[in-house]
């Protein structure tokens, strides 16, 4: 994937948007809302595209993505806490 490039697959009922840009990786789950990056220096999803932050382990966009396809593809739904809890 280039830099700022912005790639879209959808998984079961979500939409994910993948962006490797200049000031850091996000993963964007649509339509609930979530978003997973590093753009504040350090890796941390939101529960809503506005809100607060939650410190996360992995700082790599491709294992992170591969961990949110699995968490759908095995739960057929998103379970925040479950969601966060692999990613740490």
């Amino acid at each position: 994937m280039k830099s700022n490039e912005t790639e879209i697959m959808k998984v079961g009922e979500y939409t994910l948007y993948r962006k490797n840009g200049y000031r850091g990786w996000a993963i964007t789950i649509t339509p609930i809302n979530i978003r997973i990056d590093n753009f504040h220096g350090f890796p941390h999803i939101h529960y809503s595209l506005k809100g607060k932050h939650h410190p996360i382990q992995i700082n790599n966009l491709n294992e992170a993505y591969k961990i949110v396809v699995k968490h759908i593809e095995n739960n057929k739904k998103i379970d925040k806490k479950k969601l966060t809890e692999e990613l740490l």
